[in-house]
């Protein structure tokens, strides 16, 4: 009798523990990162010891609980956190791709604003003593400036953003890392086989897939089901082991950004493979990249139309100087700055910056430069060597400020000149002698002026195949073989073309207000000078595109991976998932095996109640 208790109590209580499995199964079925358990029973010893889960509360023979066994494979598992780690990387540097390149285009392509000016200049080369003209060309040009430093300032923020992002991120996986440690730590306490450890498993799992989410790790579970993670594989930096959980930073790097593992001083660098780390760090290198074409172009804009503009004259005849400024000084605040000052910098034209520091000292500001070549103390404003600092705020005792010379886009604008300072015509003309008889033509280009100074005008003939310049007075100042570059006094001149014996060409520095357009026709011709990148036009164009075919290229490969993560988490499914029919067809079967295990504890309570009654009749 004992014997038929013993087994239906058994029965009841582990097939009762089974169908509360089977429930969590069904409540869990859309719970990310719930694996589903199975309740593994075995029949109870007769006798001998047993088990920490062993239901079984008498010494006769039945059915115990053995464990909750969770349907999961480890390898699977570590596919499907390496293909969320590739899509995770993918996700992050389209994103930002996307915003670099919304950057550079639309209202803030620069397309608009260089074609813009060559068609001022255009008009220029076309009436070039009109006012309104002039006044269009510095206007535009001003437009021009200001998209330079209004991109300029876009990419630096977005720099600014993406590296705060990487700082989020690192925030996040020292969290998720001390949370594995945590759970790393309960699991060592848990029993094995218990539906706590089942669950704790699960945490596990999920912080594991979180983490693979943010950068690469390899993982090793041990007999405790304690996860030691290293990054990106096993001979990688350690993150967590048991209960310990390194600390992470990300510093940035010329390679994007580099994570680091340990404490600072002491840290080890962790290669990035996947994940939005990753990802942040490749978008990084990009937006780098866009920053340095930027400049690139910002700097040849200037650079050739500075040295066009000074080889001619402007409407009173003065020399063309330079059209924009390429350099300016930025304040930067020492990080170790306590008070609200902000500080602005000018430098006045045609100075040079000398590296400086700005200082509070108390009750006032210290300006000096690095050199100790002088320094000026004061309230602000302060000015030294043509640089004026100002600024706003409250300084504290000891803020201190360096003052760095920028370039790029981020410096180029126009220089504060009047519309009559526009450089249109050529600063050196010439005229052929009326007896010529060859074909050649003169170019003229500026040059260095001699020392002592020849007396103009200046006269190139020539005599059997030799070409000779001389001034006024007949000095010769320069001779040799038609067709070879002569230096005069201020320009170079050569013959094109086939000249005839006797020919000569008079050269004269052009008049004030002459009218010319040469030199304007020189600055329109920027627009189609050729160097290693193209054009000006297709060097503005490959700032755009080459964003534009890193993003397609992501964008393509990010559907790659999406597929293959879908695949993976397909696969773990089919295994690890709950599948609301197969739990129905279970909990029916699992039933049956209760309601036979009552049945059994009836049958001995009604055999029980008869000994019973018989035993008193």
């Amino acid at each position: 009798m004992s014997d038929m208790l013993s087994i239906g109590q058994s029965g009841v209580r582990a097939y009762s523990r089974a169908l509360d499995t089977l429930a969590d199964n069904v409540a869990n079925a859309t719970t990310p990162g719930h694996v589903r358990r199975t309740a593994e029973l075995s029949p109870a010893n007769q006798g001998g010891s047993r088990g920490p889960l062993d239901l079984d509360p008498g010494g006769g023979a039945g059915v115990r609980l053995t464990a909750i066994v969770r349907a999961v494979d480890q390898l699977q598992l570590d596919t499907l956190r390496r293909a969320e780690g590739d899509v995770a990387a993918l996700d992050v540097s389209t994103r930002w791709l996307r915003t670099v390149e919304a950057a550079i285009t639309g209202p803030n392509a620069l397309a608009t604003p260089l074609n813009a000016l060559f068609g001022s200049l255009s008009d220029l080369a076309s009436d070039p003593t009109n006012p309104a003209v002039r006044e269009t060309v510095l206007t535009r040009a001003t437009t021009l400036a200001d998209q330079f430093n209004r991109s300029a300032a876009d990419l630096d923020r977005l720099d600014l953003d993406l590296l705060a992002e990487t700082r989020t991120e690192a925030r996040a996986l020292n969290d998720l890392s001390q949370s594995i440690a945590d759970v790393n730590g309960r699991l060592r306490r848990a029993t094995e086989g218990s539906a706590a450890f089942a669950a704790l498993a699960d945490e596990r799992d999920r912080l594991l897939a979180r983490v693979a989410g943010i950068t690469t790790i390899d993982v090793q579970i041990d007999a405790k089901g304690q996860a030691t993670v290293r990054i990106p594989d096993a001979g990688g930096a350690l993150l967590v082991s048991g209960s310990d959980a390194v600390s992470a930073r990300v510093i940035p790097a010329a390679t994007g950004v580099e994570l680091r593992l340990g404490p600072t001083g002491a840290d080890e660098r962790a290669t990035l493979l996947s994940g939005s780390l990753a990802g942040l760090s490749a978008a990084r290198i990009q937006l780098a990249e866009a920053r340095t074409r930027l400049d690139s172009l910002a700097d040849r804009v200037a650079g050739e139309l500075n040295a066009a503009h000074a080889q001619g004259i402007d409407f009173d005849g003065n020399d063309g100087g330079l059209l924009f400024d390429t350099r300016r000084p930025v304040p930067d605040a020492a990080r170790a700055n306590g008070g609200s000052a902000r500080i602005d910098a000018t430098l006045a034209d045609g100075a040079a910056l000398l590296p400086m520091t700005l200082r509070f000292d108390g009750g006032q500001w210290i300006l000096a430069r690095d050199d100790l070549g002088g320094s000026v103390t004061g309230a602000l404003p302060l000015t030294l060597d043509g640089l004026t600092v100002d600024g706003l705020g409250t300084p504290r005792n000891g803020d201190v400020f360096r003052i760095r010379n920028a370039g790029g886009a981020a410096a180029i604008r126009l220089r504060d000149i009047p519309a009559a300072q526009l450089a249109t015509a050529q600063r050196w003309v010439s005229a052929p002698a009326a007896a010529n008889t060859g074909s050649a033509g003169v170019t003229l280009e500026v040059g260095a002026a001699l020392a002592p100074p020849a007396t103009p005008p200046f006269l190139l003939s020539v005599a059997a195949g030799t070409q000779t310049l001389t001034d006024s007075l007949g000095t010769v100042l320069a001779s040799g073989p038609v067709g070879t570059v002569l230096a005069g006094d201020g320009f170079t001149v050569r013959l094109n073309g086939t000249p005839a014996d006797g020919d000569s060409f008079a050269i004269r520095r052009n008049e004030p207000r002459s009218g010319g357009n040469g030199n304007a026709l020189a600055l329109l011709a920027v627009r189609d000078l050729a160097g290693p990148a193209g054009t000006i036009g297709e060097q503005a164009d490959a700032l755009v595109s080459r964003v534009a075919v890193s993003l397609n290229a992501q964008q393509g490969r990010f559907a790659t991976a999406r597929e293959s993560r879908n695949q993976a988490a397909e696969a773990l499914s089919l295994q690890s998932g709950v599948d609301l029919d197969t739990e129905a067809g279970e909990m029916l079967r699992l039933q049956q095996a209760y309601n036979a295990n009552a049945r059994v504890l009836q049958a001995a309570r009604e055999i029980f109640e008869t000994l019973l009654s018989s035993s008193r009749s």
